[in-house]
């Protein structure tokens, strides 16, 4: 194909039509993708593993870090195919990954609530400029329910495993 005597618009069409081929293009494995940037948390869902390197080249810890869940095995480090800052986990499916993270953000609620209660309860100890300065708006009843509501359901997930050899 001879691009020399395409018009500049003809050009942009033909790069927008490769691109959205390429960008478009599904692998078959899921990309489940937490990124973090200067404060703000949001998932992406690349389609294919040159749209997660995609991703991953435009996060390199500088201006942002990706986590990456996927059930592609063929992510193992060394051999993994793109640069991540962040972490790249091993997930069985979809659901095992959304019980793990809702699992998580309980227990880490729960663990949160019940230290800023005793932080409270502890107040008269502390200097003065280590004192909370507000009441805690939950109760010692409420996270006693919650803990009762989180330790009776059954958490049926098969936990994300590190893909990164130097973690072993």
């Amino acid at each position: 194909m001879n691009l020399d005597k395409l018009t500049m618009d003809e050009l942009i069409s033909l790069r927008n039509k490769i691109e959205y081929k390429i960008n478009s293009y599904e692998d078959g494995y899921l990309y489940i993708c937490s990124v973090r940037q200067f404060g703000s948390v949001w998932e992406e869902r690349p389609s294919s593993l040159y749209s997660l390197r995609e991703l991953c080249d435009s996060y390199n810890g500088d201006n942002g870090i990706v986590d990456v869940y996927t059930n592609n095995p063929n992510l193992e480090f060394p051999e993994m195919e793109f640069y991540n800052y962040g972490d790249v986990m091993f997930i069985k499916s979809e659901d095992d990954y959304r019980d793990w993270v809702k699992y998580n953000k309980d227990k880490n609620f729960i663990e949160d609530v019940t230290q800023r209660l005793d932080e409270w309860d502890e107040k008269k100890d502390l200097p003065l400029r280590h004192r909370p300065h507000f009441a805690p708006i939950w109760t010692r009843e409420q996270v006693g329910e919650w803990i009762t509501e989180f330790e009776s359901k059954t958490w049926d997930f098969v936990e994300p495993r590190s893909m990164r050899s130097d973690y072993y």
